[in-house]
């Protein structure tokens, strides 16, 4: 059995999406509002949830079949992947392209919440369907997910929470995000699952 490893482009790809995630949603965190405007918030999340939806997509497009078999990733993994992706990239776009925060501010909100759905959907998926993945890393990727799942629930009721609040909880799912795909960029999938196995 071949064992593939993700090319150095798509790990030098998931180095800087993590690190993009890390260092806008720190500046989230420490800075926050009013700091930042809230359009400057928006932004920083939307393009945050944009490079994690395009990473999705990109994972799903490389993988060839032989990499699939090695990797134990089946047909329908790789689909909900570009498909989780796309979704989670258009309205994360959408969000992005709102021109004032305050005066379309239920459209964003339902806009990245949706995002944070697909993106959530899209690690539960890979959780599960990555059949070579050891346990502790399809816990964390579903664990990861299901924690999504909750906060885009909180933000589409940011009425109730409060848009601050929730904007920096979801900071920290997003710098979650941002550790993950840098480790996985840095050590590769084989490297960590070896890892994990001693």
């Amino acid at each position: 059995m071949i064992n593939y490893k993700p090319p150095s482009w798509f790990r030098s790809l998931q180095i800087g999406i993590g690190i993009i995630a890390l260092v806008l949603s720190f500046l989230m965190i420490s800075l926050g509002y009013p700091t930042l405007s809230l359009n400057i918030i928006n932004i920083f999340v939307s393009i945050t949830l944009l490079t994690i939806g395009i990473e999705r997509v990109v994972f799903g497009l490389m993988l060839p079949a032989i990499a699939r078999q090695s990797m134990g990733i089946t047909k329908i993994g790789r689909f909900t992947s570009i498909g989780m992706g796309t979704i989670a990239t258009i309205f994360a776009i959408i969000a992005l392209s709102s021109p004032q925060f305050a005066s379309t501010k239920n459209f964003t909100l339902l806009s990245l919440s949706i995002s944070v759905i697909f993106n959530g959907f899209g690690k539960i998926v890979q959780g599960v369907l990555d059949r070579r993945d050891t346990l502790p890393v399809k816990v964390f990727l579903i664990s990861l997910g299901i924690l999504s799942l909750a906060i885009a629930f909180l933000v589409g009721h940011a009425d109730q929470f409060g848009t601050i609040f929730l904007t920096r909880i979801l900071s920290i799912v997003l710098i979650l995000y941002g550790m993950q795909m840098i480790f996985f960029g840095i050590t590769g999938k084989p490297a960590l699952q070896k890892m994990l196995k001693k």
